[in-house]
């Protein structure tokens, strides 16, 4: 009888430990972890966008009767749409002063100023475009407005840099004084009527009744490279 109840005894010890062992549950920190994981590969699904790189430099600038200023240089700026982010690249430049005065007067000024920036968008509205401003130095070191051009960037395009296709040209653009007055202050003044912004030129809404003269033109080379577009439904066809 004893031994009988001393077997009990340790079958019941034993049913006891079993049955005070749980099991073991994930801590707080690890479903922290898994969740946030989820989450970051939902917000990876729904996010999209298309990218854009342009590699290219603008050439040269021609002014058919010639350059009012011994010396030429440019300063260069990429504006675009709420909807677009400047990834890589500098968004403001300023070439080097440049002259033909060896030349021919009417010769190519030539820059050869490298452009290379990357944008990220979801939308087309807005498409970026180079805004330039193109002023004259003479030997005094004074500067002067010689004009304005802009230039959309290209859409697609991605060609050696000996084929002339990818070249394009925007015609400068010298504003002129509204009336007589404005007129002869400037010209007294020996300073050119100036934009206060620029960047009236890239909407047409905006620049409409503006009094604009062509003085000149400047080469562009860009190239472009897009990738994603057509995960947003947008196909383009050169």
């Amino acid at each position: 009888m004893s031994g009988y109840g001393a077997g009990n005894s340790i079958l019941g010890n034993q049913s006891t430990g079993s049955k005070q062992e749980k099991p073991k549950q994930k801590p707080k920190k690890i479903k922290k972890e898994l969740k946030c994981a989820k989450e970051t590969m939902d917000s990876k699904a729904t996010a999209s966008y298309f990218s854009l790189s342009i590699t290219g430099q603008i050439v040269s600038a021609t002014f058919p009767l010639g350059p009012d200023k011994e010396f030429v240089f440019l300063r260069y700026e990429l504006v675009a749409g709420p909807d677009w982010q400047l990834v890589s690249g500098p968004q403001h430049g300023l070439t080097q002063l440049a002259t033909n005065k060896h030349g021919h007067f009417n010769e190519p000024i030539v820059f050869n100023m490298p452009i290379e920036v990357t944008y990220k968008s979801t939308s087309p509205f807005g498409w970026p475009q180079l805004l330039v401003s193109v002023f004259g130095r003479s030997g005094m070191g004074r500067e002067v407005l010689l004009g304005y051009a802009h230039i959309h960037l290209p859409v697609f395009g991605s060609r050696p840099a000996t084929d002339e296709s990818c070249e394009r040209e925007a015609s400068i653009l010298l504003p002129k004084c509204p009336n007589m007055i404005a007129d002869v202050t400037s010209w007294l003044l020996r300073r050119e009527p100036e934009l206060k912004d620029p960047k009236v030129l890239l909407n047409c809404m905006k620049c409409k009744g503006l009094s604009m003269e062509s003085y000149g033109s400047l080469k562009f080379q860009l190239h472009t490279m897009m990738r994603g577009a057509r995960k947003l439904g947008y196909k383009w066809h050169a």
